[in-house]
């Protein structure tokens, strides 16, 4: 759940919609350079594995249409820091306002960017990703919220009465063009080009999280925020995979099956690149936030809570309410979809501690490994999103029926993929990042840390009695203001050095990792990683 200190023309749409779908060829093959999955990995184009072990730099999506920071160091000196970190990846928040609008950010928010002085927030954005490119480093774009403010969207969907869902899916195309090089005109016309090629040969921008944190607002009924599965008025009992694009919501912005929108958001996207002859992206579907018991029904409950975006059971559903797995087309219409797509999903979980609510997980029983007590953490993890990571997790039940119905789409059935917890963030102080007893904020950060290196670096220590392998992450947050925050004072340095070289280091891979070691600013030199409870 993001912090309150966290810190978007219908029938030209459809018209547009449409036309891409007749241009699709028949392969459904993307273009030769992109970003694929396979099992759990997520794969170069090269072909060669690539874990996320990034960060999260917000403020595009606040009401200053700007990542923040700039006020004090310049872009290039904060990503130099991302990079110095041991980052590989940028998550990157934004609002459809500050898309379609592109203010100018007050001068106040930029004035240690020289060359941001004057410019667009898209322009201002494109110079971040350029550089970030060139230094080697990757981005994933984030749809934050549809108006601009604070944390996730107050109704929970990822439309509002000002930005309608078909306005959100062509915001996604248009970002897609424009991540391409192609202007835009929105707002304002576009000064810096988006350089989509890193210093490494590969996409500068992995990929697009559709929506963050689709959820249930508090006493709203669950079918009026944001739900997984229920088919929009189209019975899960008699087809638990339709055609995204069949639903009647779905030209009226009415819709609450997340799952139905983050197929249409991707299908579009993906048909919009087949038919410029582009590489696929990866695609990142974030969980919601409850979800109907075995003996629940959609209607009425009972529910099982979770932490928004965190909730994924929809995916397998349960003795009463049938699965529902993402799958993708490259593009489509209610009448026909565009050729199947695979190995371009990734699911996203947000998770957090205590100090975020007092979950009633996090009491004196709370213990790591599987089985330990009720309350388990990998058991809750698993429970929630880590199963999509394991061998055969993914399994959809439909039932009264021997079998899901994966070809309903075209789709082909896949028994696990790549899962990346896209925010999770803990406080400066030893109490904070360290166990200091059971149900506590240390507990639960140590445990996590501990449960995603086991995915990679699996050891006697760290094995939580799941083999969870190649777990991806974005901590949330970089910025300063920010109670979670990575860096210091003025955006330089570290707020807690122990955060970063006894903890978040030791889940860091590949060649931009921090090195480790008992020297300064190596990994280890604040302490060595700690063991979960």
């Amino acid at each position: 759940m993001s912090r309150i200190a966290r810190v978007l023309v219908s029938l030209c749409f459809a018209l547009s919609v449409l036309s891409i779908s007749r241009a699709f060829p028949p392969s459904g093959v993307a273009a030769a350079g992109g970003w694929t999955t396979s099992g759990t990995q997520i794969l170069t184009p090269a072909g060669t594995p690539y874990l996320i072990t990034g960060i999260n730099w917000y403020g595009f999506e606040t009401k200053s249409y700007v990542a923040h920071g700039m006020c004090c160091q310049d872009y290039t000196y904060i990503l130099n820091e991302v990079k110095q970190d041991g980052y590989n990846t940028i998550r990157i928040p934004f609002s459809n306002q500050m898309w379609e609008s592109d203010p100018t950010p007050g001068s106040n928010t930029i004035s240690a960017c020289s060359a941001c002085k004057g410019k667009h927030s898209r322009d201002i954005l494109a110079l971040i990703i350029n550089y970030a490119g060139s230094i080697g480093l990757h981005v994933i774009l984030d749809n934050h919220r549809s108006e601009a403010g604070n944390s996730a969207e107050g109704n929970g969907l990822w439309y509002t009465s000002s930005y309608s869902e078909q306005s959100w899916i062509n915001d996604w195309v248009n970002m897609q063009r424009w991540v391409h090089g192609q202007q835009m005109t929105q707002g304002s016309t576009d000064t810096v080009t988006v350089n989509d090629t890193a210093s490494d040969g590969y996409p500068t921008v992995i990929g697009y999280d559709l929506r963050n944190e689709p959820h249930t607002p508090s006493r709203t009924a669950y079918t009026a925020g944001a739900t997984w599965g229920t088919g929009d008025g189209i019975s899960p009992a008699s087809n638990p995979n339709p055609n995204p694009f069949a639903p009647a919501c779905a030209s009226s912005s009415t819709c609450v099956d997340w799952r139905l929108a983050a197929e249409r958001a991707g299908d579009s996207i993906l048909g919009d690149a087949s038919s410029h002859g582009w590489s696929y992206p990866l695609i990142f579907v974030e969980g919601i936030s409850q979800y109907p018991t075995a003996s629940g029904t959609a209607g009425g409950g009972p529910y099982d809570y979770y932490w928004w975006g965190g909730q994924l059971q929809g995916v397998n559903g349960n003795a009463g309410n049938p699965g529902a797995p993402v799958v993708f087309n490259a593009g489509g219409s209610a009448s026909s979809l565009g050729p199947a797509v695979s190995n371009q999903l990734v699911y996203s979980a947000h998770d957090y501690g205590p100090a975020e609510y007092a979950q009633s997980w996090f009491n004196s029983s709370t213990c790591y490994t599987k089985g330990c007590s009720a309350s388990s953490l990998s058991d809750l993890w698993v429970n929630h999103w880590a199963y999509l990571n394991l061998s055969g997790g993914i399994n959809p039940v439909w039932p009264g029926h021997s079998s899901y119905p994966w070809s309903n789409t075209g789709a082909t059935a896949y028994t696990q993929a790549p899962v990346w917890i896209g925010e999770f963030g803990t406080g400066n102080t030893s109490s904070a990042v360290d166990t200091s007893g059971a149900g506590s904020q240390g507990q639960w950060f140590t445990d996590l840390i501990n449960f995603i290196q086991s995915s990679e670096s699996p050891t006697s220590t760290n094995s939580s009695g799941y083999a969870v392998s190649n777990l991806n992450f974005t901590y949330w947050a970089l910025n300063t203001e920010d109670s979670y925050a990575l860096l210091g004072t003025s955006w330089t340095g570290l707020a807690y050095a122990p955060k970063e070289y006894s903890f978040l280091c030791f889940v860091q891979w590949g060649p931009l990792a921090v090195p480790h070691g008992t020297a300064s600013n190596q990994c280890g030199n604040t302490g060595a990683l700690p063991g979960p409870s």
